[in-house]
């Protein structure tokens, strides 16, 4: 705990320049009078103060100089082991002023984007014309849009991801983290850190991995309709089974087939999403009789659950009606599931800012505060481990938010262990209603 202050008590010049002031003071105090006993004549007198004055512009020459070099050396070794830092860097580290200029790229810059070192352009706007940066969509990107530009803007961006073409043609999959440089409180950022990561081997092992799911998931539906309608056929040909038991297996069969049938069909939806895959039918609906709908098919799943609908007026909106029945269906069942011992599940359908928004509140479990930054991540399962844990694959969350985000909405929750969660999702409302809506308020 100690090395620290030595070290900057070593380095100071403080001491030598207070050893140097007194003896400077008391060698102008005293010289005089010496020099006075010593010398005769007023002439050599003159001339023995000239050469002690010279001798004293030596001696402060001498000694600033030792001290300047001094710490240039120092300044030069720290310049150079941060320099070296820098270039022992993996990932791509790149200096940028608040007029767009890169001032400082690493080693790592140059082999990332095939670039010599004199290659690399000094305006952050060539930069992005050179390497003809985009989204991932394809879509171009301006200097005003880069995280730098909002990095300058005081913001930290957190892996935001281009598409960026290597000088030999080669299309790179990048992140990009972006930090404002901040000298003093309150002062405009003059530098952003930008770091920029090589993505594109991990995202072709993900599509690869989403390749397999969405093979392998359209493989199973061949067989679990196969058994679910042997189950059926045999049910059918003898009526309750030669035994009560067979009749109950048949039941059982049949309700789990379907279960298995619905994990195949979310991995399938959860894979398609991922590949670009899914498309939605939009069409224009009443939000509050779809959610009527399914909460009537949904109350037949518990029989310690009440499933109560609270809506004032018609929400009609613009979506895919199948996939919000999803979304819907999906986080019904999480309520019923994590809603152990019964209760009511309540659920509003309302105009909230010009969007249409759904509401589910159950009195269950809820989620516990340390796991609910992760919740909507694919294959995440807040309660796993814990003895409250309902199993599933933990993509049903992630569907749900990915549905509503295709369809310009946004899905959030408010949750506290112990208290039950309430969802909610809000969609865009069809264009006759939003008229409607203005109309009313007028």
């Amino acid at each position: 705990m100690t090395t620290e202050p030595k070290a900057r008590r070593a380095s100071t010049p403080w001491r030598p320049v207070a050893i140097y002031a007194v003896v400077a003071g008391l060698w102008i105090m005293f010289s005089d009078v010496l020099l006075a006993g010593v010398v005769e004549g007023l002439g050599a007198f003159v001339q023995v103060q000239i050469i002690k004055g010279w001798l004293f512009v030596a001696a402060t020459s001498a000694l600033l100089y030792a001290l300047i070099r001094k710490d240039t050396a120092a300044l030069r070794q720290s310049e150079a082991r941060h320099r070296t830092s820098l270039e022992s860097m993996a990932d791509a580290l790149i200096l940028i002023d608040s007029q767009g200029r890169i001032v400082e790229a690493n080693r790592a810059v140059l082999t990332l984007f095939g670039l010599a070192a004199g290659e690399v352009p000094t305006e952050i706007q060539r930069f992005i014309e050179v390497l003809d940066i985009r989204r991932p969509d394809g879509s171009r990107v301006t200097w005003n849009e880069m995280p730098s530009r909002r990095a300058l803007n005081g913001e930290t961006v957190r892996e935001d991801e281009f598409l960026v073409q290597r000088l030999n043609g080669e299309t790179l999959h990048v992140s990009v983290t972006a930090s404002p440089v901040i000298t003093e409180a309150g002062m405009v950022p003059e530098l952003a850190v930008v770091v920029l990561r090589d993505l594109t081997e991990l995202k072709r092992l993900e599509r690869m991995r989403d390749e397999f799911l969405s093979t392998a998931a359209h493989e199973l539906r061949t067989p679990i309709t196969t058994i679910k309608g042997y189950a059926q056929l045999l049910d059918r040909w003898t009526p309750g089974g030669h035994e009560p038991r067979e009749g109950k297996a048949f039941r059982i069969l049949n309700r789990q087939s379907d279960r298995l049938t619905q994990l195949v069909q979310e991995l399938l939806d959860v894979s398609r999403l991922q590949l670009g895959r899914l498309a939605l039918r939009r069409q224009r609906f009443e939000l509050g009789e779809l959610v009527a709908d399914v909460l009537e098919r949904m109350q037949g799943v518990s029989s310690l659950h009440r499933l109560v609908l609270h809506q004032e007026g018609r929400v009609f909106v613009d979506a895919d009606r199948d996939r919000i029945d999803q979304v819907l269906v999906n986080l019904f069942d999480n309520a019923i599931k994590y809603s152990p011992k019964g209760g009511d599940i309540e659920v509003w359908v309302s105009i909230e800012a010009g969007t249409g928004v759904v509401s589910i509140r159950d009195p269950g479990m809820g989620i516990p505060k340390e796991r609910q930054g992760q919740l909507f991540e694919r294959f995440y399962r807040a309660h796993a481990g814990l003895e409250s844990d309902r199993g599933g694959m933990g993509i049903g969350l992630h569907l749900c938010e990915q549905i509503v985000q295709r369809h310009g909405g946004r899905i959030w929750f408010e949750s506290e262990a112990g208290k039950g969660s309430t969802f909610s999702f809000s969609l865009a409302l069809a264009e006759a209603a939003q008229e409607q809506e203005q109309v009313a308020r007028v």
